[in-house]
């Protein structure tokens, strides 16, 4: 059979488009899936949760909140459940001390995107709702038995006055949500027991007789925040990113936009023969000033993440929830290294942040408290992604408070949510510092960047040529 040269030429440009519309259909898929599951919740008018006969089996976290009164995490289970998990030294609940009330709210949503700008949008009404009234909390919850796949985030509301409006403002909140929100009530009986009730958001008066008796208990393993950091908050695989960024591409045009640059990277590709390394640290600590300076000394490539090529969507990325932010980062790593082992083969190549800072800010984030409740050494939150490609070498910048200060003030740029936090929250940057210690394969080798530019860099290169060969 013979074809005509137009034939051909349309056959040619099918195949060379095939990749294009595999990732149409891709988007257009997730999209569909989402409307479907939404108008599917509409139409049955009722709360579908696939976990709803497991509550009595799940444990419950309250994250800490110090600036609240609340140091340290408070974990509860049923009582039935209590055997399974570490005792607790009491049973007391100080939020419930003379007859307050607390309430939880768990986001069930099914769809992690959703659920993300969900738990979002909930924790600024309800902060804004109980403004002076109540305390609001983060919670988590998961099932003992399968704690990876069953874990839902929300918040915990204490009332100390137990007014009789919150829980009917909640109800109002809630109710446009229902088929994604489970609430409960927790009250200190008479005869004694903490007792969880079913809050009904269907609207109706009258309450469902669903309840049971809960407990303290000590720390749980896993810890839910360790979970959660390992689910939401780090990526520790390419395609645990593209998942979260294909889900979010039908409401987010950027994030199409970087899954078609994922699709053009070859992210398997290996380390060229000349050495990678990589330089970290907080903001101000003279990582641009070092960086700079190396280039010229070694004859490097200087590259940054994110790279060039997404850095131009950042500012929508960080408006988003966490889960999407990060997802952003996390793809910035992935494209960045297909730059890095594109540049390894012809020079040296020098990298100002990488997967480190990814990390590290995020678990930072997403631990409350102070710098003893972050995971301990070695946990699998502070490990290297297998599939990602790894530096020779990575360099932490320190400085003194004082002198990162300094800086801070100094630079007259715009700063990004979580510098001003660094700026403001001492805890915070001391989390940051010891979670960048903490991580692994490859692990930071600190130099301390307080003294004169030229002594940094005297230092770096002498650090350098320890461990890598030029």
């Amino acid at each position: 059979m013979i074809l005509g040269w137009s034939t051909v030429g349309l056959l040619s440009r099918l195949i060379t488009k095939r990749e294009a519309v595999r990732r149409q259909i891709e988007i257009i898929s997730s999209a569909c899936s989402y409307c479907i599951s939404s108008s599917y919740s509409q139409i049955m008018g009722t709360s579908h949760n696939p976990c709803s006969t497991d509550w009595e089996h799940r444990i419950f976290a309250v994250d800490a909140n110090p600036s609240l009164g609340y140091p340290e995490p408070f974990y509860f289970t049923s009582l039935t459940n209590k055997d399974r998990a570490s005792p607790a030294t009491s049973n007391e609940w100080p939020m419930l001390a003379h007859g307050g009330i607390a309430l939880s709210v768990c986001i069930t949503d099914p769809f992690p995107v959703s659920a993300a700008r969900l738990h979002r949008s909930l924790g600024q009404q309800l902060a804004q709702l109980f403004s002076g009234t109540c305390h609001v909390l983060r919670l988590l919850s998961y099932l003992p038995q399968d704690p990876y796949a069953s874990l839902l985030r929300g918040f915990f509301i204490c009332d100390p006055q137990n007014c009789t409006s919150t829980q009917h403002r909640l109800k109002h909140l809630l109710s446009e949500h229902r088929q994604h929100i489970s609430s409960f009530t927790y009250q200190q009986k008479p005869q004694g027991g903490i007792w969880q009730n079913v809050l009904e958001l269907n609207g109706g008066e009258q309450e469902m007789e669903e309840h049971w008796q809960v407990v303290r208990m000590g720390e749980p393993d896993p810890s839910p925040f360790a979970l959660n950091i390992l689910h939401t908050a780090v990526y520790y695989s390419l395609s645990s990113t593209r998942a979260v960024l294909l889900q979010c591409s039908a409401c987010i045009p950027e994030a199409a936009r970087i899954l078609e640059l994922l699709d053009k990277c070859d992210t398997s590709a290996k380390k060229g023969r000349f050495p990678v390394i990589v330089i970290e640290g907080l903001d101000a600590t003279g990582k641009s000033t070092l960086t700079e300076s190396l280039k010229d000394s070694l004859k490097a490539t200087l590259l940054r993440s994110p790279p060039d090529c997404i850095s131009k969507w950042r500012k929508t990325f960080d408006d988003e929830p966490s889960l999407i932010k990060r997802a952003y980062y996390a793809a910035g790593n992935y494209v960045g290294a297909c730059e890095i082992a594109k540049a390894s083969m012809n020079s040296p190549v020098i990298v100002d942040r990488y997967w480190h800072s990814t990390a590290a800010y995020a678990i930072a984030t997403e631990i409350v408290g102070s710098v003893h409740s972050l995971p301990p050494c070695h946990h699998e939150v502070y490990q290297w992604p297998r599939d990602l490609l790894r530096p020779d070498l990575v360099i932490l910048l320190t400085v003194s408070d004082e002198e990162r200060m300094r800086r801070m003030r100094g630079r007259g740029l715009e700063e990004t949510k979580e510098e001003k936090e660094l700026e403001s929250n001492t805890m915070f940057r001391l989390k940051v510092e010891e979670a960048y210690k903490r991580i692994e394969n490859p692990q930071c080798v600190i130099i301390d960047a307080s003294p004169a530019k030229e002594m940094v860099l005297k230092e770096t290169l002498n650090v350098v040529r320890k461990h890598c060969v030029i």
